[in-house]
């Protein structure tokens, strides 16, 4: 198996990269692949009720999308754009930030005249941030920070993206970025799954930069991947064990899921666990957890293509890209998707 980063590249055009969403979240397309069979299926994601059946698990990530990204001023002048990266405290943030020149500690970000944050702490690209409002955290990105699309989306936030890039069942605060799998769910069909006794659980893994950062080393086993908070609670487990008894399908709803739960399996955590997991999935993975796969089309020479690739192979995968470029499938976060089956 060759660890080189540059062999999972793929040409894409650059009007396969879905700028916006779609009007209505299930119209998207998907593409049913049998990994047991080598047969691809082209679908409606609405008809995802027609391939589901009475027993199967999906499992899906609940985190919220917080508007993380704002744009303020240093004290000593310029401007400096933070996006947030995780919680330490009730007062204190970590982030990210972009700017000409770094910030000092103890030095004020402003907006509007106000100061917001308080620098603490400064390492490499990060910044420990107390802020300086009565307001919580993530009250404050909701006042002033804007939606963090993908930079690869050539265009400013607008109003829609707000509800766009979430997940009708979007609960807790905490993600810079969408698990976009679960985007393509609408609530109607939420409940019509339910209804036709397929089981649905949730955990939460909160995403943060780490999920896409860019792999910079040829060998990708030099990438420092990084840790994400996850929550799962027991019942998750025990759903796991009752279809895999009864032979069910284990469907993971995106990448973030399957990484909490590989996590999990990985380190024998049989129970309610809350705190940091930081697997790094890559081909020659055997997965522990799920036996099914829903998921965007990812970046190149990403981490999260080297995860999907681990599930179904890499040639398999590859192909199947390669077939959804040139039957013109959307790509990226507000893009169709894929269901991998492998039982």
């Amino acid at each position: 198996m060759t660890t080189l980063i540059s062999s999972y590249d793929y040409q894409l055009p650059i009007d396969s990269i879905a700028a916006s969403p779609l009007d209505h979240r299930s119209d998207s397309k998907l593409l049913h692949y049998s990994l047991k069979e080598s047969s691809y299926s082209d679908q409606k994601f609405s008809k995802l009720l027609d391939i589901l059946k009475a027993g199967d698990l999906l499992i899906m990530n609940n985190t919220r999308v917080i508007p993380a990204r704002i744009n303020l001023n240093k004290d000593s002048g310029g401007r400096i754009e933070i996006l947030f990266n995780r919680k330490i405290n009730q007062d204190s943030i970590e982030v990210i930030f972009f700017s000409s020149r770094k910030p000092m500690i103890n030095s004020y970000l402003i907006l509007d005249d106000e100061k917001i944050f308080k620098v603490l702490d400064i390492n490499r690209n990060y910044l420990t941030l107390l802020k300086l409002s009565k307001d919580n955290v993530f009250n404050i990105f909701e006042k002033y920070g804007e939606v963090p699309l993908p930079k690869y989306i050539k265009r400013f936030p607008v109003d829609s993206d707000k509800e766009k890039y979430q997940t009708v069942y979007a609960e807790h605060d905490g993600s810079v970025a969408a698990p976009t799998a679960g985007l393509h769910f609408t609530q109607d069909m939420i409940n019509k799954i339910l209804d036709a006794g397929i089981i649905i659980k949730y955990l939460t893994l909160h995403i943060s930069y780490n999920t896409f950062k860019p792999i910079i080393v040829e060998d990708f086993l030099h990438h420092d991947l990084g840790e994400e908070y996850i929550k799962i609670d027991q019942e998750v487990f025990s759903a796991i064990d009752i279809a895999r008894k009864n032979r069910s399908r284990i469907i993971s709803v995106g990448t973030t899921v399957a990484r909490s739960l590989e996590f999990c399996y990985t380190n024998n955590i049989k129970e309610s666990y809350e705190g940091p997991a930081d697997i790094f999935i890559y081909p020659g993975y055997e997965f522990k957890a799920i036996n099914c796969l829903i998921t965007n089309f990812h970046l190149p020479k990403s981490s999260l293509l080297l995860l999907v690739c681990a599930f179904g192979g890499k040639k398999n995968i590859m192909d199947a890209y390669n077939y959804a470029v040139k039957n013109k499938y959307r790509f990226y976060s507000y893009g169709d998707s894929m269901f991998l089956e492998n039982i």
